[in-house]
């Protein structure tokens, strides 16, 4: 998957931090007030709605509690795809929400842990100066295949089809806030892109 960007219609990206690690081992709630979600967040969601509606393309209701009541919300579904360990291809319904009004500019894949794609066995070591980010690739079959890559691999002349490769370092090495996981998206078919750097 890495080589080949011909294929590839876009890339979603974000860094993953230790909390998101927490998150897929339902362990994420870093403190004693209570909650501890199980998704992913992504910041920005309005730069990044362009590339979220192609990657989830239907709109399902869902029940989320707000305000300490439940209401049916619209939610973006997809599907992703993957491989298990015996090499058969997996699929399961995705599902990216909206922002609520406690966090008004993050969306979020609910129920990370729930997925084998994003198992923290995938996860690479990381480390300093050698971030990981996880990548939803969508293919020009509209399929979204996650992926977690590690920073210094994206580095190696010839890993990575160099389209792609600068993408990703470009924002990757863009100057952002120290505590600012970097976020951002890259559509092949239309040129649109965004990276929450500078």
């Amino acid at each position: 998957m890495a080589n080949g960007a011909g294929h590839v219609a876009r890339i979603l990206y974000k860094e993953i931090v230790p909390g998101d690690l927490r998150k897929i081992l339902a362990q994420s709630n870093d403190s004693d007030t209570g909650g501890g979600a199980r998704d992913f967040r992504f910041g920005s969601f309005k730069q990044l709605l362009p590339v979220i509606t192609e990657m989830f393309p239907k709109k399902a209701k869902e029940n989320r509690k707000r305000d300490g009541v439940v209401e049916e919300i619209d939610v973006f579904q997809g599907e992703f795809f993957w491989h298990d360990v015996s090499g058969q291809v997996m699929r399961k319904d995705s599902f990216f929400e909206t922002p609520t009004d406690v966090r008004p500019s993050e969306g979020r894949i609910a129920r990370v842990h729930e997925y084998g794609c994003f198992d923290t066995s995938l996860v690479p070591r990381g480390g300093v100066g050698n971030r990981i980010l996880l990548l939803l690739i969508q293919l020009n079959d509209g399929s979204v295949w996650p992926y977690y890559v590690e920073e210094k691999t994206l580095r190696i002349e010839g890993k990575w089809d160099p389209v792609v490769a600068a993408e990703l370092l470009g924002c990757l090495d863009a100057k952002r806030a120290a505590n600012r996981a970097v976020i951002g998206y890259r559509d092949f078919t239309n040129l649109g892109k965004y990276c929450n750097g500078k």
